[in-house]
């Protein structure tokens, strides 16, 4: 009785799987003759990959980096002063 449940699911799927096939063939189709495919920057169509937008890093000058990294180490300063009696 398993073995007829087991079969019964396993054709089911195969069926699902030849309807989405035929599914995806006419979305496939429409999409060329629509000329989507041609129309996305990158190619990302033809490799099946989604087109993302390419985010540029920041760049951040010497001095800001100075600064940035002087302000850190006050703060730390600050922090070591406050906890030093507190030890003692």
């Amino acid at each position: 009785m398993a073995n007829q449940a087991i079969n019964a699911a396993v054709s089911q799927l195969k069926q699902e799987h030849i309807r989405l096939c035929k599914e995806l063939a006419r979305v496939d189709e429409a999409l060329s003759v629509l000329g989507s495919l041609d129309s996305v920057p990158g190619g990302a169509a033809k490799t099946g990959k989604k087109a993302v937008a390419v985010k540029h890093k920041r760049k951040i000058s010497a001095a800001a980096r100075k600064k940035m990294s002087e302000a850190a180490r006050a703060r730390w300063a600050a922090k070591k002063k406050e906890k030093a009696p507190a030890k003692a």
